[in-house]
C-alpha cells in the first residue's frame, strides 16, 4: 500500500498524527511518505500524489487543501482527513482563543465542508469523533496517539527527593488558573521540603527556590527530561475543549516509567492504576499530591505499572490500527492493498511487504456509529467502484492551539 501524509507544519501534533504513523507503516513494508505543506506554496506534485492509494491530510482544510482533495478524489485516490482537537471550542486561556472565537461559526462551517469531502476522517477519541460527525463527517475512525519507540526510557531515581514535573504548552494557562494550581503547588513545596517542581513549556509562576521553569525542550530531548521526574502531572480543567483531548501526555510520562496524576475527565477518565497513575477531581489535587509524594512504595508500584503500559503504547506496536483504516478506505475506492482486513491487518508477508512486519494480535477498527445515509447532509459520495463523486465543498483551515 502507498500512503502519503501531508501536514501544515512539522509540529508535535503533526508528528503524532502523520509523521510517526508513516514511519511505522514504512517499517511494516508499505511505501509511506510524510510531507509538510503550509498551503501558501504550491502543493506537492499532483502526479506524484495521484500514485498513492491514500493521501492522509492532517489539519489541512483551507481552499488549497480542498482543491487538492477534490483533484485526488477525481484521480481515484482515497482522501483521509485527520483532526485531533475541537477548534470550534478553544478555551479562553489558549493563545489561539481570540483568533478562533472571532471566527467560530465560520470555522465550524468550513471545517464541516472538508469533513464531508473526505472519504474517511480519523481522530483521537470517540467524543471528538462524534462532534466531527455532527459537523458532517460520514465515516470516522478512532486511532489514538502513540509514541515513537525511541520515547521509552528507564526512569532515573532521585534518591530521597521527589521531583514533580509538568510538561505543558501555553494553552494550559487556563487550566492552571481554573484549577488554582499555583497556590496548591506553592503550599505543597512549603510543606514538603524534599519535593521540587519542574515545568516544561508553561511558566507556572510558582514562588519557590525549588521550582524550575524550562522554557523549551526540543522534542527529541523530551524523553530524557521526563525520565528525571518522579511524578508527572496532567491537569486539565473541565471545559469542552479539554474533554476531547488526546491522552498522549500520560503516555509520555509512562514511557519514562514515571507515575502520573491527571484530571478525571476526558482523555484520562478511564485510566488509572493499571496505566501507572491516579485520576483526581478538580478539588482533590492537594490531597492527591501529598499522598504520593509522601508514599515512596506507592510511587514505586505505580512507576512499575506505568513502564509496563508505556511499552505497549508505541506506534510501532499499534501501527496496524492505521494500516487497517487506510486499507479499508483504499479498497473502498477500488485500490488493491493485499491486506487481510478480516484479521485486522497483514498476517502474512506478501510481495512488497517486508517479512516480520506483521503483528501477532488482532486489531479491530473502531468506527463510530453511522448516521442515516439519506439524512440530506450533502455528503460527498463515490459511485460503486467508478470513482463518481458529488460536487466538492469549500473549507477553511485554522491553526490549532496546541497539544
Amino acid at each position: 500500500m502507498h500512503v502519503i501524509a501531508l501536514a501544515a507544519e512539522a509540529t508535535v501534533g503533526g508528528a503524532y498524527r502523520a509523521e510517526l504513523p508513516m514511519r511505522a507503516l514504512g517499517d511494516r513494508g508499505h511505501r509511506a511518505e510524510f510531507m509538510v505543506w503550509d498551503q501558501r506554496d504550491e502543493p506537492p506534485s499532483l502526479d506524484h500524489l495521484s500514485q498513492a492509494d491514500v493521501v492522509h491530510m492532517w489539519r489541512l482544510f483551507r481552499g488549497p487543501a480542498r482543491r487538492l482533495a477534490t483533484a485526488l478524489r477525481e484521480a481515484g485516490v482515497a482522501v483521509v482527513f485527520d483532526n485531533d482537537d475541537d477548534m470550534t471550542r478553544v478555551p479562553k486561556g489558549s493563545p489561539a482563543y481570540k483568533e478562533m472565537s472571532a471566527a467560530k461559526e465560520q470555522v465550524a462551517s468550513e471545517l464541516g465542508a472538508m469533513l464531508r469531502l473526505a472519504d474517511l476522517v480519523t481522530t483521537t477519541c470517540g467524543e471528538l469523533g462524534s462532534r466531527l460527525r455532527r459537523l458532517g463527517a460520514r465515516d470516522v475512525r478512532v486511532v489514538e496517539n502513540y509514541l515513537e519507540a525511541g520515547f521509552l526510557r528507564e526512569r532515573n531515581v532521585n534518591g530521597d527527593g521527589v521531583v514533580i514535573g509538568w510538561v505543558a504548552g501555553a494553552e494550559h494557562r487556563g487550566d492552571l488558573k481554573d484549577l488554582r494550581l499555583r497556590r496548591t503547588l506553592e503550599q505543597l513545596l512549603e510543606a514538603q521540603p524534599h519535593v521540587s517542581l519542574v515545568s516544561v513549556g508553561l511558566d507556572l509562576g510558582v514562588r519557590s527556590e525549588r521550582y524550575t521553569h524550562i522554557a523549551d525542550v526540543p522534542f527529541p530531548e523530551l524523553p530524557d527530561t521526563i525520565a528525571q521526574f518522579d511524578l508527572g502531572l496532567a491537569p486539565i480543567a473541565d471545559v469542552s475543549f479539554n474533554r476531547v483531548r488526546s491522552n498522549i501526555k500520560v503516555k509520555e510520562y509512562a514511557a519514562g516509567g514515571v507515575p502520573w496524576i491527571a484530571s478525571s475527565i476526558g482523555p484520562y477518565r478511564d485510566l488509572g492504576g493499571d496505566q501507572g497513575g491516579r485520576v483526581v477531581q478538580d478539588y482533590g489535587w492537594a490531597e492527591a499530591l501529598t499522598d504520593l509524594v509522601t508514599d515512596a512504595p506507592a510511587r514505586a508500584a505505580l512507576a512499575e505499572r506505568a513502564a509496563a503500559w508505556g511499552r505497549t503504547q508505541t506506534v510501532t506496536d499499534n501501527a496496524a490500527e492505521w494500516e487497517v483504516a487506510f486499507a479499508q478506505v483504499a479498497e473502498r475506492v477500488g485500490r488493491v492493498t493485499g491486506i487481510s482486513l478480516a484479521q485486522g491487518g497483514r498476517s502474512d508477508p506478501t510481495p512488497g511487504i517486508a517479512a516480520g512486519g506483521a503483528r501477532g494480535r488482532t486489531i479491530i477498527p473502531r468506527p463510530l456509529p453511522a448516521t442515516d445515509a439519506s439524512s440530506g447532509d450533502g455528503s460527498a459520495s463515490r459511485g460503486a467502484g467508478n470513482g463518481a463523486r458529488s460536487a466538492p465543498r469549500r473549507g477553511l483551515f485554522r491553526r490549532r492551539a496546541g497539544r
